[in-house]
């Protein structure tokens, strides 16, 4: 996966002086511990790489979910909403170190071209898959019991070769960092490299699109 901060430097916000390279660790002196004592739900998504589990050890409840379920059930974003209507692409994210994957087949419908897939729908799986990315970043450098909510502020898209229809493929995020304004009013921003690949035969892959994005903190909760 090629550099955000190397190659896509132009899209780092201008408001934002300071910044610190990415970290799962919680801050310091909060604890999921003292969160779950407190009657929050923590790590909705039972995943084994939560905060929660690697830090405190507290230990997952259940089978893992996919970030968009565990969070945001009743969400209808037509790229990642579980209550989507039925023509959306139901983006499921899990999270891997540092970052989600997500593994989909596009329909054939969503062609620009004979067995080439519209370049849109392409740039709506990065801006979901990455946006996601970004949220579960701050909550979990902030020891949040939920995601906040981030908005795209920009991106930057590179197709390398035709997406097909009806194939396994996977969307892969990695953050790159976490930026704080200086300004009063000013918002976290996070960015991130996303690529998205085609499967092949022995556990190989091809890379069809690569991007980068800045994600921008907006709210206290994720958005339904």
């Amino acid at each position: 996966m090629l550099s955000a901060t190397r190659r896509f430097a132009p899209l780092l916000p201008r408001a934002v002086s300071s910044s610190a390279r990415y970290s799962a660790a919680p801050v310091r002196g909060k604890s999921w511990t003292w969160l779950k004592d407190g009657g929050h739900r923590i790590n909705p998504c039972n995943s084994p790489l939560h905060p929660a589990v690697v830090h405190d050890g507290l230990k997952p409840e259940g089978d893992e979910l996919p970030v968009q379920e565990a969070y945001t059930p009743q969400s209808q974003c037509w790229g990642c909403g579980p209550a989507a209507p039925d023509d959306g692409l139901k983006l499921r994210s899990y999270r891997i170190p540092g970052g989600l994957q997500a593994n989909i087949k596009l329909a054939a419908k969503y062609q620009a071209f004979p067995g080439i897939m519209n370049g849109g729908v392409i740039s709506s799986l990065f801006d979901c898959h990455g946006n996601w990315t970004a949220a579960i970043a701050l909550m979990d450098r902030s020891s949040l019991p939920r995601p906040p909510l981030t908005l795209t502020a920009e991106m930057l898209v590179q197709y390398k070769e035709p997406t097909p229809p009806n194939v396994d493929l996977v969307v892969r995020s990695q953050v790159v960092q976490i930026s704080d304004s200086t300004t009063v009013a000013g918002k976290a921003t996070v960015q991130v490299d996303i690529t998205l690949h085609k499967k092949l035969s022995g556990g190989a892959e091809k890379l069809l699109a690569q991007g980068s994005g800045v994600f921008k903190k907006l709210g206290a909760l994720r958005a339904l």
